[in-house]
Parts: structure tokens; C-alpha cells; sequence
């Protein structure tokens, strides 16, 4: 079965700039992976030119276009039943950084792409300067978003005190207790510079799994 990881967060967080790192790490070890960018806007532009920079080990597809709910869903799993058929190691979601974790799940336990992947991990890329007055459909993101992770990565971290963290951290306990989930994430952050990261770091990353929690 072919691994599938999502990597959320919000618009600006660093979502392209973590995967570029973190698919390099992934074609070193001899994987074939792809990239879907799954997004109700445009065309990335970056997305295009990672995969350039990442050569014939690694693939882009993309989920674009406006519509509802119901048709970009439709549309995601149109393009995860042609990728399924094609052999990847691995498939790394990019979504909007509007995206509501619930598409991804409810989408992979759909036949047939039940059968063909198995999701790996949920890795949430949060910005150390997230604003921390958030609207409440904005905490319904970060929520769901967090709930879910396996790891938490903080990114923008260069210079950033440790109390900065910790406060980040606890907002983002609090908006998951405002919708009703008991998770706290203290013990899956990681607020390490990317540049720093090792072999270790990135085995963590990619054994990283998910949590079932959900969020009301």
C-alpha cells in the first residue's frame, strides 16, 4: 500500500518550504514519492518549482479549482484513485490553509482508495508567530488541524524565545478545549530550526503517525 502524509497549516505557514526539505529526505532514502497540492485557489507556483529542484524521483498533481465542498472532494479522490495506480512509496498532501481535516479522512476510508493507502502521518507546520487573536472559524482550523498531528512543527523559529513557544503552545490547547477535544500537544511540538534538522529528526517526522482525536 502506498503511504500517504498530509501536511497542513495555514497560508504562509511554511507547508512547501517543510516538504521540499522533508521529500528530499524521503527520495535519499530511494523513495518514489509524489506531491498533490490540494487547494481550492491557483496554481502554486513554488509547488511547480519544487518539483523541478527535486527531479525524476518525485511527481506533482494537483486538485484545483473552485466549487463546493462535495465537488473538490470528488475531485481529490478522482486524482488519489489515478495516483493510486501508479506506484508511489509515498504521497504527500499539501492542502489549503483552509482545509478541514475531515475531507482527508473521510476521503481515504472511501472504496477503493481504502485499499490502496494507508495513511502515514499528519504533521502540522504552525508559524512561531501566530497571530493569537484569532477569529473563531480560524481557532476551528487550527483545531482541527492540531487534533489530528502527529507532530507539530513550528516554523519561523530563528530568534524566537522559548516563552513564545510555550504561548503559542497553550493557545493552541486552549482552541482545542474550546471545541471540545481533551488532546494537549506539548509532547509533539518540535520548535527546532529546520536547518538543524538531522537523520534523527527526520525519522522522528516520518514515523510520526496521527491521533484519532476529533473536535466538535
Amino acid at each position: 500500500m502506498t503511504k500517504i502524509d498530509i501536511i497542513s497549516g495555514f497560508l504562509g505557514a511554511g507547508k512547501t518550504t517543510f516538504i521540499k526539505k522533508y521529500a528530499k529526505y524521503l527520495i535519499d532514502q530511494g523513495l518514489h514519492i509524489a506531491i498533490l497540492e490540494n487547494d481550492f485557489g491557483a496554481i502554486n507556483v513554488d509547488m511547480m518549482v519544487l518539483e523541478e529542484e527535486l527531479g525524476d524521483q518525485c511527481e506533482l498533481e494537483m486538485v484545483v479549482g473552485g466549487g463546493d465542498l462535495d465537488c473538490h472532494r470528488r475531485r481529490f479522490k478522482t486524482k488519489l484513485i489515478a495516483m493510486g495506480m501508479q506506484g508511489f512509496d509515498r504521497v504527500l498532501v499539501e492542502p489549503s490553509g483552509v482545509f478541514d481535516m475531515d475531507e482527508f479522512f473521510d476521503t481515504l476510508h472511501e472504496d477503493p482508495l481504502e485499499r490502496w493507502y494507508q495513511i502515514g502521518n499528519v504533521i502540522t507546520i504552525v508559524d512561531a508567530h501566530l497571530e493569537l487573536d484569532m477569529s473563531e472559524h480560524s481557532r476551528y482550523i487550527l483545531a482541527s488541524e492540531a487534533a489530528n498531528a502527529g507532530k507539530i512543527l513550528f516554523s519561523k523559529t530563528e530568534g524566537v524565545s522559548e516563552s513564545r513557544i510555550e504561548e503559542v503552545t497553550a493557545y493552541i490547547n486552549k482552541s482545542l478545549e474550546e471545541f471540545h477535544c481533551s488532546r494537549k500537544i506539548d509532547n509533539i511540538v518540535m520548535a527546532k530550526s529546520w536547518d538543524e534538522f538531522d537523520e534523527d529528526d527526520y525519522k522522528k517526522i516520518e514515523n510520526c503517525e496521527y491521533t484519532g482525536a476529533g473536535i466538535e
